[in-house]
């Protein structure tokens, strides 16, 4: 004999009505209008508030939902899964398949999740007869998944915000060392003016004395060509001495940004040469080998101004320790060679060394040792940020005999 859905309550037997009616689980079959062929226990106590399983039979979402806000006009949120239902059931009635809702409404004053799953049944002509369908209450693990996506929101309103305040700080950190470099970067052009008058008081004795000289010659003895042409000959020389002395300090205030690929060893050439009057005035001995070629990446008057910083570093400390030891043999030594794929320059004095407790500090911003009235502490800080930063290398310092070496390692150009 068919099947026929009227007598569906009729072929129950006591073991499906067993298994189904004290499952957990919500359990309910439904014909094509939606109306109720079978309900079990769960889905009668814990979503429809029917007073029995027979109660929700010939009856649909819509009346038990209705039924409830009636009950609770109060809260016209209260029980909406009436719609929800009968609209996931004409889904699956249209699409002909089994399908997957999520769905949820306030029921007994709390909101409830459930997880559905609905397929049609047929006929044995495969006409859909209805839906089945099984829910199951999803609410704890609905509240642990929100409340992670709320954190989750909140860590990335965290993060954006971090972000944001990241790069403030870093704005702000360049506009700081940027401040800093102009800084350095004017003491260094006073500190350039006066190796510049070291340098220009000798040539300009040696025109004056040959002036004056000149003076007398023409005044005693008349003019005397030989003696003109060798005179004006050695005003020529120390006049274009002290040009390229100008020149020197008229490359270093060229605002020059641009990386660019150079030397080493010619760069600290040039630079040196600005200071060989002051190292003589302070009986300073200078030692280079200069002789490797290697290439690097960087800005010329960066590199220029941390040799400078190092050289002004090195002149410091001799002037302090002159008080104290006037016959000290003062040497600075510099050395550039290739190893492996960088280039090491090594810059050395033997001005007596860092003393151990500060040897951590000295790359520290506005850390000095020369008080107030003569450093500012920003030198060596810089002077880090330009080999590290900026070009890619590394600048460390350590202890040597009666001195100390920076060491600068700079990735070679190939």
């Amino acid at each position: 004999m068919p099947f026929k859905i009227e007598n569906l309550k009729e072929n129950n037997s006591e073991l499906i009505d067993l298994l189904t009616k004290n499952l957990p689980d919500m359990l309910w079959v439904k014909d094509t209008d939606g109306k109720y062929l079978y309900t079990n226990k769960a889905i009668c106590e814990g979503l429809l508030m029917a007073e029995n399983t027979d109660e929700p039979l010939g009856k649909n979402d819509v009346f038990f939902a209705l039924r409830e806000r009636e009950k609770h006009s109060d809260n016209l949120e209260w029980h909406t899964f009436g719609e929800l239902c009968f609209n996931s059931d004409q889904e699956v009635i249209d699409n002909n398949k089994a399908m997957k809702f999520e769905e949820y409404g306030n029921v007994k004053g709390k909101m409830l999740y459930l997880e559905v799953f609905k397929a049609p049944f047929y006929d044995a002509n495969g006409n859909i007869l209805g839906t089945v369908g099984t829910g199951r209450d999803i609410t704890k693990l609905k509240m642990i998944q929100l409340s992670l996506e709320e954190k989750n929101r909140e860590i990335e309103k965290l993060n954006a915000d971090l972000e944001i305040r990241v790069e403030q700080e870093i704005q702000k950190r360049e506009k700081q060392e940027t401040m800093m470099l102009h800084q350095s970067r004017q003491i260094v052009m006073g500190e350039m003016l006066e190796s510049i008058a070291h340098q220009w008081r000798q040539p300009l004795n040696v025109i004056g004395l040959a002036a004056a000289k000149l003076e007398t010659e023409y005044e005693l003895f008349g003019f005397k060509e030989e003696s003109f042409t060798n005179t004006m000959a050695l005003f020529s020389s120390n006049i274009n001495f002290m040009s390229s002395t100008i020149d020197d300090f008229r490359k270093f205030l060229h605002p020059y940004k641009e990386s660019s690929t150079f030397s080493p060893s010619y760069m600290i050439k040039d630079t040196v040469t600005t200071f060989m009057a002051q190292f003589k005035a302070l009986n300073i001995s200078d030692n280079y080998e200069l002789s490797c070629n290697a290439l690097v990446q960087g800005v010329e008057n960066e590199f220029k101004q941390v040799i400078l910083i190092l050289i002004n570093n090195s002149m410091d400390a001799f002037k302090e320790l002159r008080a104290k030891e006037n016959d000290r043999e003062r040497k600075i030594s510099i050395k550039v060679k290739q190893k492996g794929t960088n280039t090491i320059i090594k810059f050395s004095d033997n001005a007596g060394g860092i003393p151990v407790d500060i040897m951590t500090k000295v790359f520290d911003a506005y850390y000095t040792t020369k008080g107030v009235s003569s450093g500012t502490g920003i030198g060596l800080y810089l002077a880090k940020k330009i080999i590290e930063n900026r070009m890619k290398g590394t600048l460390s310092v350590e202890n040597i005999d009666d001195g100390c070496c920076f060491i600068i390692s700079l990735p070679t150009e190939v």
